[in-house]
């Protein structure tokens, strides 16, 4: 158990330190973007990459099913089931590889006919190719190496490639724009930058595990991926439903909006989801074990840590966000940034979207994906008929209200199955830790708001009230923690204690 401490922190740690790096990429790219070729360029790098990630229904949810069938072999070292997985993978996404191509293509001629844009044909269709590369490679080369890391434990990895990858990438795009500010040409750079990732992924997996080529493919996995197919819809549909919908009802500037702000809120919740894919690997291995004692333990704090880390990041984000994209798009004048509603309703929902990640990882490792697929069905079903029917009389507001809708919808769902048919967990314990940390960031809010509110709009008038918000919801969360959650503050101070002493040494 000490190991498996020690491999989820690490995993933990540098999931965290992408996040990061992906966020500065996140902050810098899309800026230079819109301050460069302007907001109407920027909505169509995001409504393009959005289309394109349809290609994601065509697995039929296999990623989620090949993880879930990964931790018991490798739990027991059966390299000949390994192999086989591993293999039937890759053979899939080659295929799948090469039907993105022809998707590609379509989408390069129909998408401009169908768009409302200043764009010519010529620069839309091109520029579509060329954001379709980093897809192409993900499928034909690095997407069954990357599931096969992350199952074993070995998020580590992963993670710090991709951190290599960001990074290079960001002074791609800085270097370009003082020397050839050319969108077409920047995006095309950034796509060979990210060819790097899947020689990594093959030197790891060579240097640790010993995979064989000739193998029988296993058929019940690829029949099962449509068992996953409700669960990888419901996430397609969470990415993807709400640019769609604007990109044909609203326009490519009110894309534009939509994705500065997601691209705050859409961070907060990859911090967190940092946190559990360290965290995830564990509890598959040790659901594969059926170590059910470890397993609850590891599984109270986990939620626990879920609910402090969306609070906290949450709260603050939703006396901060509006602020920050006026200052974000300051010197941005083609379209109407300052959307106050739109911007809390979109964090309450990717908020609820958080506050299920553990009870949804739980079911993903148990390889239940028939039992939940249903519900994962129902709750895209809810998002997109909602967006379509609110985004005409309320717009950005309406797109965000289907999307709260939906995830407390899936939320409630997977917080109930939990009890009735995982690990027996009561659902009191949820709703408990929602009703406290739900009255605290309320309290939190009208607090701030109250005694220290953001009139002056500087950065560092910002940044002076962002360190005054986290540092009011720290005390609070810790004064909350000392009351009601004592155990789950030990193991923290247990954990950071083991860090120090390690460093130490």
């Amino acid at each position: 158990m000490r190991k498996n401490k020690s491999v989820t922190m690490m995993n933990v740690f540098a999931s965290i330190c992408l996040q990061i790096a992906t966020i500065i990429s996140g902050f810098i790219i899309p800026r230079i973007i819109l301050t460069t070729f302007g907001s109407e360029a920027n909505g169509l790098i995001s409504s393009l990459t959005q289309f394109l990630n349809y290609m994601a229904l065509f697995e039929g949810g296999l990623s989620a099913v090949v993880l879930a069938n990964l931790y018991k072999p490798l739990a027991e070292r059966d390299m000949e089931k390994v192999s086989q997985v591993v293999m039937t993978t890759r053979r899939f996404y080659n295929k799948l590889a090469g039907f993105f191509i022809l998707y590609a293509l379509a989408l390069a001629v129909l998408y401009p006919i169908f768009t409302k844009s200043s764009f010519s044909f010529e620069y839309i269709a091109t520029m579509t190719l060329i954001l379709a590369i980093n897809t192409f490679v993900r499928y034909a080369f690095s997407i069954s190496l990357r599931l096969l890391l992350q199952a074993d434990k070995k998020v580590y990895i992963v993670s710090f490639t991709q951190i290599v990858v960001v990074v290079l990438n960001i002074l791609a795009f800085v270097i370009m724009k003082n020397v050839w500010p050319n969108l077409h040409f920047m995006e095309l750079i950034s796509a060979l930058v990210f060819l790097l990732q899947p020689v990594i992924y093959y030197l790891a997996v060579g240097k640790h595990l010993d995979i064989k080529k000739e193998v029988k493919p296993d058929k019940a996995l690829l029949k099962s991926r449509w068992d996953g197919l409700g669960v990888s819809l419901a996430t397609f549909v969470h990415n993807n439903t709400d640019v769609v919908v604007l990109t044909l009802f609203a326009g490519l500037k009110t894309v534009s909006i939509y994705s500065v702000y997601v691209f705050v809120t859409g961070h907060l919740k990859q911090l967190i989801q940092s946190f559990s894919s360290g965290i995830t690997p564990t509890m598959g291995h040790l659901y594969a074990k059926k170590n059910e004692k470890e397993l609850n333990r590891l599984f109270d704090f986990y939620e626990y840590m879920t609910f402090v880390l969306t609070s906290f990041l949450f709260t603050v984000g939703g006396l901060l966000i509006t602020p920050f994209v006026l200052l974000y798009t300051s010197n941005v004048n083609d379209a109407n940034y300052n959307q106050p509603v739109f911007g809390i309703l979109i964090l309450l929902a990717e908020a609820m979207f958080c506050l299920k990640e553990p009870f949804v990882n739980l079911a993903y490792v148990a390889n239940k994906f028939k039992v939940v697929r249903k519900h994962a069905i129902i709750e895209a079903a809810i998002n997109i008929i909602l967006s379509v029917i609110l985004v005409f009389p309320l717009g950005l507001v309406g797109i965000a209200i289907g999307t709260l809708a939906a995830m407390t919808y899936r939320t409630m769902y997977h917080v109930v199955y939990a009890w009735k048919d995982l690990i027996g967990r009561p659902m009191g314990k949820f709703f408990k830790k929602l009703l406290i940390f739900g009255l605290m960031s309320l309290g939190c809010v009208a607090l701030c708001a109250w005694l220290y509110p953001l009139n002056d709009l500087s950065v560092g008038n910002w940044l002076v009230h962002a360190v005054v918000y986290a540092a009011a919801m720290i005390i609070l969360i810790i004064m909350v923690s000392l009351f009601f959650y004592r155990r789950e503050m030990g193991e923290i101070k247990r954990a950071v204690k083991k860090v120090i002493k390690r460093s130490e040494a």
